[in-house]
């Protein structure tokens, strides 16, 4: 072949190759352009790509106002669920029926100081968390089978159930659980009704944190410090 012809089939291959690589260019383009189209992200639409300047113009102004200030104003103004924010009142469940251990049926009722433990669900408490809380709190359970607080050798308050039986024998059982705590003071029995009642009130805060429980008084209300004071005062004369 000579120099002539060999020149022509090299400008023909060259030419091959540019209208080769033009096409799979385009194709390229086609391929980006269809998945801009499909996954919409924001680089896909910043790039190249689109060729519509109408739309780039538009895309282009939404993003001038996205960084204007008065927009924070608006999207501050915005309340997704107004209740969060609102003063709501707390709906109280009611209290269960609860029973009461026959240890309690000779106290005078002037000579009660009497406070229940319950869940603010009413779930029971089981046996493996009383347990639990009895190590914390020091509390032992006593030969009749209730709980009771000693220190120093002195019984200063006693714990009933307010579950069926009323006192916690038969804890040990798979199964056991009571619906809270009877936490109470016999004054007229009581060597020291001041330091027992203190003494009570540390205890109780204490099975509060251990058990997530609530306190009521005997009459089903919640405990109030005022209720805690007028005690006090009362213990005191």
């Amino acid at each position: 072949m000579d120099a002539s012809a060999l020149r022509w089939v090299l400008a023909i291959i060259g030419v091959v190759l540019l209208v080769g690589i033009y096409l799979f260019g385009l194709h390229q383009n086609r391929l980006r352009k269809r998945a801009a189209v499909e996954t919409f992200t924001r680089e896909d639409i910043d790039s190249a790509f689109i060729e519509d300047e109408q739309l780039r113009e538009e895309l282009d102004n939404l993003n001038q106002i996205m960084q204007q200030g008065d927009l924070d104003e608006d999207l501050d103004a915005i309340k997704i669920n107004p209740a969060i924010e609102a003063n709501l009142t707390p709906i109280e469940l009611p209290l269960p029926e609860l029973f009461i251990a026959d240890v309690l049926a000779d106290i005078d009722e002037q000579n009660l100081i009497s406070y229940l433990l319950i869940h603010a669900d009413h779930r029971l408490i089981t046996g493996e968390e009383i347990e639990n809380a009895m190590m914390h709190a020091g509390i032992e359970i006593g030969a009749e089978g209730y709980l009771e607080y000693h220190q120093s050798g002195e019984h200063y308050f006693t714990i009933a159930s307010l579950s069926v039986p009323g006192h916690f024998s038969d804890m040990g059982q798979l199964g056991f659980s009571t619906l809270g705590f009877n936490c109470f003071i016999d004054i007229e029995s009581n060597h020291d009704a001041k330091i027992s009642y203190e003494l009570m009130l540390k205890k109780v805060d204490e099975l509060v944190r251990l058990l997530d429980v609530k306190v009521y008084q005997s009459n089903h209300e919640l405990l109030t410090m005022a209720k805690i004071t007028q005690v006090r005062k009362k213990l005191q004369g």
